[in-house]
C-alpha cells in the first residue's frame, strides 16, 4: 500500500537526521585524530630541542605537564574523553554479531528495555539501533549477553535466576471456591470410572464377538438415509450438534457466526454472533430451553461466549484464555 505524504516526509526526515548524526560523529572522529597527530608532533619536536641543549628531560616532562594541565579547559578535555570513547565504541560495535531475522532484532530489543519500533524505522534501521545498544551495553560490562541466549535481565540489572530460591505463598480460596471444584472432580471421575469400564470390557471381548458387533453396527448404519442438505455458511463449518431435544441443529463456522437449524428441513431460525474468529467448540446445557443459559461457544480468538437460544448476542463472556478455546 501506498504511503501518505506525511508518512513520506517523516521517513525522509528520520533517515536525513540519521545521516547528518553519522556526518557529525565522523567530523567528530576526525578531530580527534588530528589533535592527537599534533600532539605527537609537538612532543617530538620538544623532545629534539631538549636533546640539542642537553636540558634534563625528566624537568622538561614536569614542566609540559603542568602547562597543559593549565591551557586546557575541562570543556576540552570532556569533548576528547567523548570522542575518544565514541570512537571505541563504534569499534567495538563492528565486532558484535546482530541477528538478521526482524522478529529476532525486537526481541532483542524487548528484551534489553528498548522500543521495538520507533516512527519511520525500517528493519535496517532496527538492526543498526540494536547494534548501538549493544556496544554501548558492552562499553560498559565485561560480558555482553550474546544474541538469541535466553537469559532474563530486570530493569536494575539483576538476573532472573537470582529470584529462583524466592518462596512459594498461596492464597486460601472461599468456600464456594472449593465446592465447585469438589463437584468437578466428582463429575470427571465418575465419566472416567466408566469409561475405564467400558475399555476394559472391550479388551476382554473375544475376536468373533467384536466382529459381530461391528457387523451390526455397519448394517444398522447401510439404512440411513439423508433427510435434508443445506449450505451452512460462506466459510467451511467447524462444529454441529443437536439440541438436547433433537428438534434443531446447532453449527459453529470459521467466519465466527453461528446458525441454529430446524430438523430434518434444514431451515435457519437464528444466527448468533459474537466470535471475531472461527468457531471451534461448541455445547449445550443438559437443561437447554429452561435454563438462563443454554449452550456455550468457544473460539479462535480466546473468548468463550454463553448464549441463549432467545438471543442473538452473547448474555455472558468468560476472558483470560491465552489461546484457542
Amino acid at each position: 500500500p501506498q504511503q501518505s505524504r506525511a508518512e513520506q516526509e517523516a521517513v525522509a526526515y528520520a533517515k536525513r537526521k540519521r545521516e547528518e548524526e553519522e556526518d557529525y560523529l565522523k567530523a567528530t572522529e576526525a578531530d580527534a585524530t588530528k589533535g592527537e597527530q599534533l600532539l605527537q608532533q609537538g612532543q617530538s619536536h620538544d623532545l629534539r630541542l631538549a636533546l640539542s641543549q642537553k636540558v634534563d628531560l625528566d624537568q622538561i616532562a614536569e614542566v609540559m605537564n603542568a602547562s597543559d594541565e593549565q591551557a586546557m579547559n575541562d570543556e576540552t578535555l570532556e569533548a576528547r574523553r567523548k570522542a575518544l570513547a565514541e570512537f571505541e565504541r563504534k569499534r567495538v560495535a563492528r565486532t558484535i554479531a546482530v541477528p538478521t531475522d526482524d522478529r529476532q532484532v525486537k526481541m532483542e530489543l524487548r528484551k534489553h528495555g528498548h522500543p521495538i519500533c520507533l516512527f519511520g524505522e525500517d528493519a535496517g534501521d532496527r538492526r543498526s539501533r540494536l547494534r548501538f545498544v549493544l556496544s554501548k551495553m558492552a562499553m560498559g560490562s565485561d560480558r555482553l549477553t550474546k544474541p538469541g541466549e535466553d537469559k532474563d535481565v530486570s530493569m536494575d540489572g539483576e538476573s532472573s535466576d537470582d529470584n529462583d530460591d524466592e518462596e512459594e505463598f498461596y492464597t486460601e480460596g472461599s468456600e464456594e471456591l472449593r465446592q465447585s471444584r469438589r463437584r468437578i472432580a466428582m463429575f470427571s471421575l465418575e465419566r472416567t470410572r466408566k469409561r475405564l469400564d467400558k475399555e476394559r470390557k472391550e479388551c476382554n471381548e473375544d475376536l468373533a464377538g467384536l466382529r459381530k458387533r461391528r457387523l451390526a453396527l455397519a448394517q444398522n448404519l447401510s439404512s440411513y438415509s439423508v433427510c435434508g442438505s443445506q449450505v451452512g455458511d460462506v466459510r467451511p463449518l467447524g462444529r454441529a450438534l443437536f439440541t438436547p431435544d433433537s428438534r434443531s441443529i446447532l453449527t459453529g463456522s470459521w467466519s465466527g457466526s453461528m446458525m441454529l437449524w430446524s430438523a430434518p428441513d434444514f431451515q435457519p431460525q437464528r444466527t448468533f454472533r459474537g466470535h471475531t474468529d472461527r468457531v471451534s467448540g461448541l455445547s449445550f446445557h443438559p437443561q437447554a430451553g429452561s435454563a438462563s443459559v443454554d449452550f456455550a461457544s468457544g473460539g479462535a480468538d480466546n473468548n468463550v461466549f454463553l448464549w441463549s437460544l432467545k438471543n442473538e448476542t452473547p448474555v455472558g463472556q468468560l476472558v483470560g484464555h491465552q489461546g484457542r478455546v
